[in-house]
């Protein structure tokens, strides 16, 4: 069910320092597994793909049972606000693309073809390192995948994908 795996973290700061990388709030990643296309509108011109922590602020609107502090963002897109429902379990969030045709600046929304997929973050206290868990048009029972992810019914399958993990980019 899960289609792919993507961990992201603030690098060390001699790392930064040898890629040039300034912002506290920037997040790389480090390891993949699986195959998404979803995100290559996030990868820069070395190839490296990263996002920033962004609060969530004017950007964001939805109803007031749902909570998101944070939004991962890059390359002027909103890739997801990082939705906790369970304040019980507030290292696992949810999200999903944006679903409108058009961003709004007019201009056509990249991340529309993926419109109905949903998104399974696992987050450290801090924010400086988020696991994003990919399912493909599961936009639709993300509720439902959110709750099985705090039973731990991903548990198998996610310790599977971790074992394929590979190195997105040599840093």
């Amino acid at each position: 069910m899960i289609r792919a795996y993507f961990k992201i973290r603030s690098l060390d700061a001699q790392t930064k320092e040898k890629h040039n990388i300034k912002s506290k709030d920037r997040l790389d990643c480090v390891s993949c597994a699986g195959e998404y296309k979803g995100l290559t509108n996030f990868v820069n011109k070395k190839g490296q793909l990263y996002f920033y922590k962004t609060p969530c602020r004017g950007f964001v609107n939805t109803d007031s049972k749902r909570l998101a502090e944070w939004s991962l963002t890059g390359n002027g897109l909103n890739l997801s606000s990082i939705y906790i429902d369970d304040v019980d379990y507030p290292e696992i969030g949810y999200g999903y693309p944006n679903s409108n045709r058009l961003l709004s600046n007019g201009r056509p929304n990249p991340q529309f073809h993926f419109r109905n997929d949903a998104y399974l973050f696992h987050v450290n206290k801090d924010y400086s390192e988020i696991e994003i868990f990919i399912i493909s048009d599961g936009r639709n029972l993300i509720s439902s995948y959110y709750q099985m992810m705090i039973e731990g019914d991903f548990d198998r399958e996610i310790k599977e994908l971790k074992q394929s993990t590979f190195r997105f980019f040599n840093y």
